[in-house]
């Protein structure tokens, strides 16, 4: 019979205390009771970005880091330390888990929250402004199926010259399959969108759709467009068209957050 061995998982403490820090003296240590190594350096606590109460009197102050690997440092180098509570004597001495240079960006949870807020609430803005909300397939791409288009193609062998924008979106249309509407009104399963296929730097980044895409798309009606389809094989059997010229028009599936998370978290409320 095998013998079936058993491992242990190895727990991995996460840091309580997350402060910015200046190194006073490489190599150094101001705790008796923490050995002077190459791994070991004095450092003032210049912020404390995360922490316990019992450690907020430590600003300003100098303590004992254990780094988390031999690195070299020089005194004056500024670094974050992500650290636990190591040694409490005549001062502090602390284990760092990880160090990383420290920059003007630097977020506290607080930031990281109210930053991820800020987000979700530009998100529920754009949606909000949106006329259909669906999630779906992407089934084919063409070019536009309009009497315009069709206008153009038969008179195209009498035109001698064809001036182009320098800002033409080249309009395709995306053929959706819809799984679910989260907003608005359908009677079918299949709608157009329209949607520029220029890398023109004006529409360099709205979405650019093919077949297979799966997602969230937050369309807009095409009311501004004169050139509708001439057939029925989508847009609910209606001449209704929508557009996507947003980057926030499509989110796939397999990105997290934006979208998804805003609806499945139903803070998004689908209007009657």
């Amino acid at each position: 019979m095998k013998r079936v061995t058993s491992r242990k998982k190895t727990v991995v403490p996460a840091a309580t205390f997350v402060f910015k820090g200046t190194i006073k003296k490489p190599r150094g240590s101001n705790v008796s009771q923490a050995p002077i190594s190459d791994r070991t350096a004095i450092v003032n606590v210049d912020e404390v970005i995360k922490g316990p109460p019992n450690l907020a009197p430590y600003k300003k102050q100098d303590i004992t880091v254990k780094l988390s690997r031999k690195r070299s440092l020089k005194a004056g180098e500024k670094l974050i330390f992500h650290a636990t509570p190591w040694l409490y004597a005549e001062n502090l001495a602390v284990q760092s888990l990880q160090e990383e240079p420290e920059t003007n960006a630097v977020t506290t949870e607080h930031q990281i929250s109210a930053a991820t807020e800020q987000k979700l609430r530009a998100i529920r803005e754009h949606l909000d402004g949106a006329d259909l909300v669906i999630s779906g397939k992407v089934i084919a791409v063409r070019l536009p199926q309009t009497a315009a288009m069709n206008t153009k193609k038969a008179a195209a062998p009498e035109q001698t010259t064809t001036r182009v924008s320098e800002h033409d979106p080249k309009w395709r249309e995306a053929m959706i399959e819809v799984e679910k509407v989260h907003k608005g009104k359908l009677t079918k399963n299949q709608i157009i969108v329209r949607f520029p296929a220029s890398t023109d730097v004006a529409w360099r980044r709205a979405p650019k759709f093919e077949a297979g895409q799966q997602g969230y798309f937050a369309l807009h009606q095409a009311n501004d467009l004169d050139e509708k389809p001439t057939d029925k094989s989508a847009g609910s059997g209606t001449s209704q068209i929508y557009t996507a010229s947003d980057p926030r028009d499509f989110q796939p599936y397999t990105k997290a957050g934006g979208i998804k998370s805003l609806l499945e978290s139903k803070s998004f409320s689908r209007p009657d």
